[in-house]
């Protein structure tokens, strides 16, 4: 499968924010991998398949055609069998021209706002490598009109309730073959079953979450160099022999570089190249300052191994049952790859990481709106009468609280489904639902302390406070890469 534009560099896919700098270039592979996958939700990307991608789709095809006409006596799930719990009700094989329409209607029946069109479109793309690698027996001109869909203006709405993460994307991939199927009908007895029986929505969601997830993380490290400098700190925490003395810590001295890249940049945009406080404190921060490498950079850590999770998900073949036609012979295998335990554990490791950021964002701006524990900033940081932080400094513990009441792991959203025959479901479509809700007020978190902790750092530098750091600009305030 070509591309026929440029996929960004690793550090460009990634969400790279200009301050402070993206992760090390030498990150591990899973997570170039996503960047990979990231950019083929561009509406700008046109996706092709290659010559042999197609010929090995339709010998696929013809090869489990020709089977069904040698084995009449073969039953295969979903040709001669209705689907999931209903499996003992027989169906004729001649007629799946009928019911692989029957199928696509009744589950054309998803609820909620619409997934974004970066997700649909990757989610078709990763849905046609899948198909391309011929273990599902789609007839090859469907899997055209897949691609084809995926690189037109025009997209299916796709609602975001449905999906189970046991049977893959059932529902909510129902929406999006729709134009493929109404346009032309099913051409073979699998077209349907086999674009619907996928992990492809929820990997193109978790591909979109994690990028989300990740410059959170970035701005986390941000608001952690301003409120270090707010609070008149040198950079011995992010930088100091504490961290190198253990080098299988390689994701904590990530972290405090990035954090120290952040100061730096920011002291030299000041004109500054010290914090400006004496060295009289306290020689020890609170933890949420001098720990912070500990946490992004098990953060980082944590986001590695969500990077592994999805990004195997999104590339292996997920579907039942699988059509071994390599060899010139046909086996069948009945099996759960469609089953998502993967993204799931990939959600709960991003929700907490988007919490633990948040959490340790939160307890930031306590030390800097209290002139106790800022070492003499004025109380609240108010620069002029009335002109403080001390609503937006409320405002973040609320959102740190609306975090903490969504911070539901996947294993607690297993429950039975679809009359038992699911007796055991990930949650995965759940869990990535609720990582974009906590990920949108985390977001708006990182915003307010982003917004304190600048205006803390230009007041320890004794810097002007800027009109877009003022009470009456909050809500057009952005912080820079966000």
């Amino acid at each position: 499968m070509t591309i026929a534009a440029t996929v960004p560099a690793p550090s460009d896919a990634f969400h790279a924010l200009p301050d402070p700098a993206p992760f090390d270039p030498a990150f591990p592979a899973a997570r170039r991998t996503i960047g990979e996958l990231a950019a083929l939700g561009d509406a700008s990307v046109q996706f092709e398949p290659s010559r042999s991608e197609l010929d090995r789709a339709e010998r696929s095809f013809e090869q489990l055609m020709q089977y069904l006409a040698d084995h009449p006596e073969k039953r295969i799930y979903g040709i001669h069998t209705y689907y999931g719990a209903d499996i003992e009700d027989p169906r004729d094989p001649a007629d799946w021209r009928r019911q692989q329409a029957e199928l696509l209607r009744y589950l054309h029946v998803g609820v909620g706002e619409n997934l974004p069109d970066r997700v649909v479109r990757r989610a078709l793309r990763i849905q046609a490598r899948k198909s391309l690698k011929g273990y599902s027996a789609i007839h090859p001109d469907t899997i055209r009109g897949l691609i084809e869909l995926s690189n037109g203006d025009a997209l299916p709405a796709v609602p975001r309730y449905g999906s189970l993460g046991a049977s893959g994307d059932l529902v909510p991939m129902a929406h999006a073959i729709a134009p493929v199927i109404e346009e032309n009908g099913a051409r073979g007895p699998r077209d349907v079953l086999g674009l619907v029986n996928t992990n492809s929505m929820m990997s193109a969601l978790a591909v979109e979450l994690f990028g989300d997830v990740q410059a959170l993380l970035s701005q986390a490290c941000r608001a952690t160099a301003l409120a270090s400098i707010a609070l008149g700190l040198d950079d011995e925490f992010c930088t100091g022999g504490t961290l190198a003395i253990n080098p299988a810590h390689d994701r904590n001295r990530e972290a405090g570089a990035m954090i120290a890249r952040a100061r730096r940049r920011f002291l030299g945009r000041s004109g500054a190249d010290a914090t400006g406080r004496s060295d009289a404190g306290a020689p020890q921060p609170r933890y949420s300052i001098r720990c912070a490498p500990q946490v992004l950079g098990n953060a980082i850590a944590q986001l590695d191994f969500a990077a592994e999770r999805i990004a195997a998900e999104a590339l292996s073949v997920s579907d039942n049952p699988i059509i071994d036609a390599e060899g010139g012979s046909v086996a069948i295998a009945h099996g759960g790859l469609f089953y998502t335990a993967g993204l799931a554990t990939a959600a709960d490791q991003l929700l907490d990481v988007a919490c633990k950021c948040a959490e340790m964002l939160n307890r930031q701006t306590f030390l800097l709106v209290d002139p106790h524990e800022s070492e003499g900033l004025p109380r609240n940081l108010e620069c002029k009468a009335g002109d403080h932080v001390k609503g937006i400094h409320q405002l973040v513990n609320a959102l740190e609280q609306s975090l903490r009441a969504g911070g539901v792991p996947a294993r607690s959203l297993t429950s039975p489904a679809e009359g038992y025959n699911q007796d055991i479901v990930p949650g995965s479509m759940a869990a990535l639902l609720n990582l974009g809700e906590r990920v949108e007020i985390a977001r708006e978190l990182a915003r307010g302390v982003s917004f304190i902790a600048e205006r803390g750092a230009l007041l320890r530098l004794r810097r002007p406070v800027p009109e877009r750091l003022t009470l009456a600009a909050w809500g057009d305030f952005r912080a820079p890469g966000s």
